[in-house]
């Protein structure tokens, strides 16, 4: 059985969380407080991207860095390298030790977002993020993941191509 990991979030009583939870009952304090983020696993590092904060105002404010777990470590370390822009209530989907960060919602526009941001960690140190493909419509609130089946067998997708990437859109 794979352990469930939840991290960050907000409590009934608005109060941001930043702690990252398993099944196991000792809890461990991620880097930073964070809310409507993203998480992925690539080789045993779990990396955890976008959403939210607040400031001293209690203002919403965007979390742009990236913090990396080490399972087999048990330690946190904050990425030198960060999101080109805020994204939350994205999607993420993880494909050949890339990981994808999928619309979402701006908070400084209060809009739904059609950016793909990539994450490539597919060679440690030369870790680098960068633009992928436009979604062909703005949205939050979905899911993604990438399908095994070649995209030809889904006759209603719309392909997104651009070098290096083929994302599909039902």
């Amino acid at each position: 059985v794979l352990p469930r990991w939840q991290c960050g979030g907000v409590t009934n009583t608005a109060q941001y969380q930043n702690r990252l939870m398993v099944y196991d009952p000792e809890q461990v304090t991620e880097e930073q407080r964070r809310v409507y983020h993203v998480m992925a696993v690539v080789r045993r590092q779990l990396y955890v991207l976008g959403g939210n904060d607040l400031d001293y105002n209690n203002d919403r404010i965007l979390v742009r860095h990236i913090d990396s777990y080490d399972i087999d470590m048990d330690q946190w370390t904050r990425c030198t390298f960060s999101l080109l822009t805020g994204q939350n209530e994205s999607a993420v989907a993880v494909h050949d030790d890339r990981i994808y960060v999928v619309g979402g919602y701006s908070i400084w526009t209060n809009e739904p977002l059609a950016c793909i941001q990539v994450l490539d960690v597919s060679t440690e140190g030369k870790e680098e993020v960068f633009y992928g493909p436009t979604l062909p419509f703005a949205s939050n609130g979905i899911a993604t993941c990438f399908l095994p089946a070649p995209y030809f067998t889904c006759p209603n997708l719309q392909t997104l191509q651009v070098p290096n990437h083929r994302i599909g859109a039902v």
